[in-house]
């Protein structure tokens, strides 16, 4: 899930030497060693320490980000609406109460100069998700701005971001996005909060339309801030690899509180921020050839002006050696405290949302990170109950509860009609009138002998499909259509096509392995020819890797981690309930509902935490 996120700790038990990693929308990469804090951290301690006072943030949000089965790069223009109920209802059932939606800036305004051109499509099938949570008796939470987009009209991704941190004509046009999602947002009661992420926000380089942005940071400065020498030792502004790290990146961390949440906050109620919890590493090599790290961390951001809560991140390789290794629950669940301690330090025990939490992850080219050995999953997912509630969690979100192909498609469902597609119809029909629409408001494709569907993927999307034994990617198309009328297709990625047998007795989607070969790495055609018969496709994907977060996996089926989660999940929404007024039943009218927070009393009925 354009930019990356380190991953690392300052604040571990043990002096270690770990790697920092990038993580950014489910994309992560290696970048350098990272350190461990000498004291370890006693978890029983903690949950000793005093509770956090309540806030509006009640009752617990027990979460997972919905992407349906698709990756989240394109998840707005390709979910399909008719399965958006029952998708929430197992939601419900394992014990979930809140949705987080990733709202991009690119597919909800994909034109920001000359501002503005709006996708209408998106702002309304965004309603479309709240509605139907709300229906659901689900919660909302809305990651503002997130990064990736496929939308044609938007435009590369790294320069619009780029613009955005230097120039105040593509800050006006973010905030006038900002602005329309506040409308959504005050008009849905039930969405209970949104967040700004540094994920989405990485500052690559200062250019000459950031310089007065920078001026106006060092004169925020106090007169003694070794900060000041730094900026005036040369007139040259800081960068991002540089000897001048650490000024590079107290400007950027000021520049996201300053110019990009507060405004933002302005438009946008209930606004959060997750903050970077990661430590970057400047080393310094003395005269024998020993190196040494400082380590500069994001503490400013974790109470940004006005919040009253932060968010954050966590997967179980946060603060680890990161070689391969295996941990069990009790390693596992005081890195977690440690991570979590932190945090409230610098944070004014401010309470904490968890965004994104990842128990499981197999992201490609990370195989060396330390993971729960698969015996540990029960008991950490127990202990975690106890450390997120005594650290002042009032909720999380699991990243994903299907397991996703990594699919770079663009309109994948035909939600958009034929945007992205080029359809050429044998008989000589309008190609649109191949499209068929469902009373949900989807639309399905009949394809007929002779017709041939095509897409050419552009390599800004990410990762080109391939099939690389080395790295383990095998490349694979999904087809889905409706039961009915039989068809023969042939699908073909730049080589040699493969043979699908679609439609039938069921409906569903038919797969198989297919070679690719792009166009000098810059593009692949994905091309779909209807040999014989007519179906009704659904969906397509075209993928090399699926992402797995342990809950359902590809093909539906119960992941390892489920029904420790569902635990986790039904006493995490159960805690300190007794303190809110709000709780809802699927189908009640969320304009309704209210939250009445009253003090914790040492008599409140929550379950007890400690041996179980």
């Amino acid at each position: 899930m354009a930019g990356r996120l380190l991953r690392a700790s300052s604040a571990i038990a043990l002096v270690l030497v770990a790697v920092i990693v990038v993580f950014y929308a489910g994309e992560r990469r290696q970048i350098a060693p990272v350190r461990h804090q000498d004291a370890a951290i006693d978890v029983v301690a903690v949950a000793r320490a005093p509770k956090p006072e309540p806030t509006r943030l009640l009752p617990p949000l027990v979460g997972a980000t919905y992407m349906g089965d698709n990756w989240p790069k394109n998840f707005v223009n390709a979910f399909r609406r008719e399965n958006v109920v029952a998708d929430f209802a197992r939601m419900r059932r394992d014990g979930f109460n809140a949705v987080v939606l990733l709202v991009s800036w690119g597919d909800f305004q994909p034109v920001f100069d000359p501002c503005c051109t709006y996708d209408e499509r998106a702002f309304e099938r965004l309603d479309f998700l709240v509605g139907r949570a709300n229906d659901a008796g689900l919660d909302v939470v809305l990651r503002i701005g997130y990064g990736w987009t496929f939308q044609p009209d938007a435009g590369d991704v790294g320069v619009r971001i780029h613009r955005l941190l230097n120039e105040d004509e593509a800050r006006d046009a973010f905030f006038a996005y900002a602005s329309r999602l506040g409308e959504i947002a005050r008009r849905h009661a039930n969405v209970r909060l949104s967040l700004l992420t540094w994920e989405d926000l990485i500052l690559h380089t200062i250019d000459g339309d950031g310089r007065k942005d920078f001026r106006q940071f060092i004169d925020s400065l106090p007169e003694r801030d070794p900060l000041r020498a730094s900026a005036a030792s040369t007139p040259e502004l800081p960068q991002r690899d540089g000897p001048r790290v650490a000024l590079f990146n107290a400007y950027w961390d000021w520049l996201l509180m300053q110019k990009i949440f507060k405004p933002a906050a302005a438009r946008i109620p209930n606004l959060s921020y997750e903050a970077r919890v990661d430590s970057e590493p400047l080393p310094h090599t003395d005269a024998d050839g020993k190196v040494e790290y400082e380590w500069i961390g994001h503490e400013s951001t974790y109470h940004p002006p006005g919040a009253d809560a932060i968010a954050l991140y966590w997967a179980p390789f946060w603060g680890a050696q990161n070689q391969g290794e295996q941990l069990d629950a009790e390693q596992s669940l005081q890195l977690f405290t440690a991570l979590l301690d932190k945090v409230r330090q610098h944070s004014g025990e401010l309470p904490i949302f968890i965004d994104q939490l990842n128990v499981i992850d197999n992201t490609l080219g990370f195989e060396r990170n330390a993971a729960l050995r698969p015996a540990a999953l029960p008991a950490f997912m127990d202990g975690a109950y106890c450390v997120m509630r005594e650290a002042g969690v009032f909720g999380y979100a699991y990243w994903t509860t299907q397991d996703y192909a990594e699919s770079p498609l663009y309109n994948p469902s035909f939600s958009y009609r034929l945007d992205g597609w080029k359809l050429s119809v044998a008989d000589g029909a309008e190609p649109e009138s191949r499209l068929q629409a469902r009373p949900s408001g989807d639309f399905d494709l009949r394809m007929s002998p002779g017709d041939r569907l095509r897409q050419i993927i552009p390599e800004r999307r990410g990762r080109l499909p391939t099939t690389n034994a080395e790295e383990h990617l095998s490349a694979h198309v999904c087809v889905s259509a409706r039961a009915g009328a039989r068809a023969v297709v042939e699908v073909s990625a730049g080589a040699a096509p493969v043979r699908l047998k679609l439609g039938g007795s069921t409906t569903g989607q038919v797969c198989s392995k297919i070679q690719t070969r792009s166009r000098n790495d810059t593009e692949l055609d994905l091309e779909i020819h209807d040999v014989s018969g007519a179906a009704l496709l659904t969906n397509v994907k075209l993928y090399d890797h699926i992402q797995q977060g342990g809950l359902y996996q590809f093909d539906g089926k119960e992941g390892v981690l489920l029904a420790s989660l569902r635990r986790l999940n039904q006493r995490f929404a159960k805690a300190d309930t007794t303190l809110a007024s709000s709780h809802r039943e699927p189908g009640e009218d969320s304009n309704a509902r209210t939250h009445k927070v009253e003090p914790v009393r040492d008599g409140d009925a929550r379950e007890p935490c400690g041996p179980r």
